[in-house]
């Protein structure tokens, strides 16, 4: 039986721990930003699969969905909300706020 070594366990995957303490704070900020526009450009994409007319309101819903996705990932992650650089908690802020702002410039939904 070998003894208990935890340096022989796998490691934990980089989206789950970034290891920030070891990057600048300019790579997390970019790292932050790419992820942002990533699921910018998906929610975009899978809004442009539904009717014309709704589309405004699919991307509202899914950057809304985005943004419970981004909540869930800083915390698994363990992200302080108010760290010195970008964060998943600053995406879904960014994400939440995109979503109401379309809303609210949409107004309500007129069913034809």
């Amino acid at each position: 039986m070998t003894s208990f070594k935890r340096r022989d366990w796998p490691r934990l995957p980089d989206w789950l721990d970034p290891h920030d303490g070891r990057r600048s704070l300019r790579e997390i900020n970019r790292e932050a930003l790419e992820r942002y526009c990533l699921v910018l450009a998906f929610c975009l994409c899978f809004a442009a699969l539904v009717p014309v007319p709704l589309m405004p309101f699919a991307f509202a819903g899914l950057l809304f969905l985005a943004g419970i996705a981004s909540v869930s990932l800083a915390g698994l992650r363990g992200e302080r909300p108010l760290a010195s650089h970008l964060t998943a908690w600053d995406e879904a802020a960014l994400l939440f706020t995109m979503s109401l702002g379309l809303r609210l410039w949409l107004g309500p939904w007129q069913a034809n």
